[in-house]
């Protein structure tokens, strides 16, 4: 599988948020295994805001790419900047602010839970 970050999606709105942001699903969970959900890449342009949110069936590691940014988690504010990691667990609460001057872009990479990866495992063997 080869994919690129070539015409992304523009999308409004992010998580509750005003404004307009850009992304792109690079890899779903039916051409993956292993409990992969999703490889997504997203692009914040100065002053954007990804809303602060929770995932209660999935976790996902977020690689910032270039930009400088603020990540929320839990409340938690941090700095983040190109060549950050950042694990956001299931259930916990996190949003992304670019708080730079340049694009904040970013690789995410969505894996399921435990208990989710066995249900889905569940559901495609009765299948």
């Amino acid at each position: 599988m080869i994919a690129d970050v070539s015409d992304p999606s523009v999308v409004y709105g992010v998580h509750g948020t005003e404004g307009a942001s850009r992304w792109k699903c690079l890899a779903r969970r039916a051409g993956l295994s292993a409990g992969w959900e999703a490889i997504e890449w997203a692009c914040l342009p100065p002053g954007g805001v990804s809303g602060e949110h929770l995932h209660t069936r999935t976790e996902e590691i977020y690689f910032v790419l270039s930009g400088t940014g603020e990540i929320l988690l839990d409340g938690v504010a941090t700095r983040v900047s190109a060549g950050s990691l950042i694990l956001t667990g299931a259930g916990v609460t996190h949003g992304l602010r670019n708080v730079g001057e340049d694009d904040l872009a970013w690789l995410v990479v969505e894996m399921s839970t435990p208990a989710t990866a066995a249900v889905l495992s569940e559901g495609s063997e009765a299948g």
